[in-house]
């Protein structure tokens, strides 16, 4: 399969395969898929279709493993009161992800976090007396933010990656792929500190998806690290400053005559995942309603998203056909896909918007991130955190609900500008994250390092705003 493949998601799956694959029967489903793979008269499209789908019956079995009573086990070790009766109300109000495994309900690995982490009440009944969320940085930042003025965040990190033993093969020639911010989209004074090997080649700050690329041979305890600091400045703007220059704003100042070529850009399809479906245009039109002020607009949309649906711990994007409407249909994701929502919703309006991500970069921690960028006149590219603010209005944290619409807190790191961009030089097989790259992608001439057998860290060195 290539990069361009993935497009085929959007290709429907023969009902039979299908049937067996939502059953859980995945060794059946594979033996259908080898038997359509093995028709001569298979065409392109349904054959590539099928090939990610062996992908992504992989991705199910390592995931969805724990069964009812391993689940509710789990959950009593911090909720002794939790009932068998309570998980399944948990499990029909989809609040946690689940699977049917040869016929039988199989937890996602991940959701007991989803439940503690995401869900107030759930942290309170499991003695947590914090919130396990630290947002702690953010809200001193909100606290001595002004209106108008920027701010800089002076980020040092150490970032490593390495491949697992089990997927180990001492010798066997490698490419590596790792994250490297670029002097772009408000980062400044970047300088490496340690690089662990000699790169082959370091992208240009044009390219979409910036890596440093090394070629080396795997060896037990190999580690590739970086070790840079940066500084990131981001605007803020108040929502009635935002409301005040977008006053008198319609949708025809969006008209494609007015607008550069790269805006226009961010007005398209995607496939497989922005993409216009009837479904989507309805929900578009439903939202939108007669409103023709843009800014109020993508309010809308974020309001939607952010309220309306549920933060979700996510298994991997590329065993998802549709992430939009997977999303949107389930009211649920993760900042990634809460942000495509948000993206598709306003191209399909006409709003221009893009994707950005990288690492959330915080003085205590520093993890991977995703969020959205939305084009109006007079203000240009603003900011908006979607899952940042779908867990500020959970918690009834109105304020910063309120500032993740336009703006981002300057703790982040962007490395990728664009979803779905292939690297150069290009990956030769399968990547853990087929969308997007924040931890890194390792591969022998024979296979991608993919799922658990990539490990990555990230370590906050020295993290804080400037003054």
């Amino acid at each position: 399969m290539k990069y361009a493949d993935l497009q085929y998601l959007l290709v429907p799956l023969p009902e039979a395969i299908a049937k067996e694959k939502w059953a859980g029967h995945y060794d059946k489903a594979r033996k259908r898929i080898a038997a359509y793979l093995e028709r001569e008269d298979t065409e392109l499209a349904l054959r590539r279709r099928l090939e990610l789908e062996l992908v992504n019956l992989d991705v199910f079995e390592e995931r969805y493993t724990v069964s009812e009573d391993e689940a509710l086990a789990i959950l009593k070790e911090q909720i002794p009161d939790m009932t068998a009766e309570e998980l399944e109300k948990l499990r029909m109000e989809d609040k946690v992800d689940w699977m049917y495994v040869n016929g039988k309900v199989r937890y996602i690995d991940s959701f007991r976090n989803t439940l503690i982490k995401v869900y107030p009440q759930m942290w309170e009944r499991a003695g947590l007396t914090e919130d396990p969320f630290d947002f702690s940085a953010i809200q001193n930042y909100l606290e001595q933010a002004e209106s108008g003025k920027s701010y800089t965040a002076h980020i040092h990190i150490r970032h490593e990656l390495r491949i697992g033993d089990a997927a180990l093969k001492e010798g066997a020639p490698i490419r590596v792929h790792m994250p490297l911010p670029q002097e772009r989209d408000g980062i400044s004074n970047f300088k490496m500190i340690h690089c662990s090997h000699k790169p082959v080649y370091t992208s240009n700050a044009d390219a979409p998806q910036p890596t440093i690329y090394f070629e080396e041979k795997a060896e037990k305890g190999q580690i590739f690290a970086l070790e840079y600091e940066l500084d990131n400045t981001m605007p803020y703007r108040s929502v009635e400053d935002m409301e005040k220059i977008c006053e008198d704003m319609t949708m025809q100042d969006l008209a494609a005559e007015n607008l550069t070529e790269a805006v226009r850009e961010a007005l398209l399809e995607e496939k497989p995942h922005i993409v216009f479906t009837p479904y989507l245009r309805a929900l578009c039109e439903e939202l939108k309603g007669d409103e023709t002020n843009p800014l109020k607009i993508a309010r809308r949309f974020y309001d939607f998203v952010t309220t309306k649906e549920d933060y979700r711990f996510m298994r991997e994007y590329s065993s998802v056909d549709s992430l939009t409407e997977y999303s949107t249909l389930g009211r649920r994701g993760d900042c990634g896909i809460l942000s495509l929502v948000f993206i598709t919703l306003c191209r399909i309006a006409g709003i221009p918007a893009q994707w950005q991500s990288g690492l959330e970069a915080e003085p205590n921690a520093v993890g991977e991130h995703d969020w959205a960028m939305f084009y109006l006149p007079e203000l240009g590219w603003m900011y908006s955190d979607l899952s940042g603010g779908s867990m500020a209005y959970a918690r009834k944290e109105f304020s910063r609900w309120n500032f993740f619409f336009g703006n981002v807190d300057p703790y982040r790191i962007p490395t990728n500008n664009r979803f779905q961009r292939d690297f150069y030089p290009e990956k030769k097989h399968w990547r853990k994250d087929p969308y997007d790259n924040q931890c890194g992608e390792i591969e022998y001439e024979d296979c991608g390092v993919v799922g658990s057998s990539l490990i990555r860290s990230f370590a906050p060195v020295e993290i804080y705003l400037k003054k």
